[in-house]
């Protein structure tokens, strides 16, 4: 009775190396999602301008800069989940370090 249990279990649990490959993937998409109030790059599958403009509508992000691709954005995102928000629209959204973007914006040039 053992061996068939046994056996069973192994069917249907995955082997410790796709269990150490999800374990990266998940930490990887942890590493790279944006910080509330941060830069993103917003990469569309499709490669879209108006999927970019509706989701940054939609999710109160704010369109800073076209991205190096085409359809893809400079972003600054707002929200703590705008990574599955993104993602379930059809896109990735890459956290990128504020000195690529160019200068941080100042409390003057808000207001003006």
């Amino acid at each position: 009775m053992t061996v068939q249990f046994s056996a069973a279990v192994k069917r249907v649990s995955p082997s410790p190396l796709a269990l150490q490959g999800i374990i990266a993937v998940i930490a990887l998409a942890f590493a790279l999602s944006p910080a509330r109030g941060g830069t993103a790059l917003f990469l569309p599958f499709g490669g879209g301008t108006a999927n970019a403009i509706a989701w940054s509508r939609e999710n109160d992000a704010r369109l800073l800069a076209p991205g190096p691709y085409r359809g893809a954005f400079i972003i600054r995102v707002n929200g703590g989940s705008d990574t599955l928000a993104a993602f379930s629209s059809g896109a990735l959204l890459i956290s990128v370090p504020e000195f690529l973007c160019g200068r941080p914006e100042t409390e003057t040039a808000k207001t003006s």
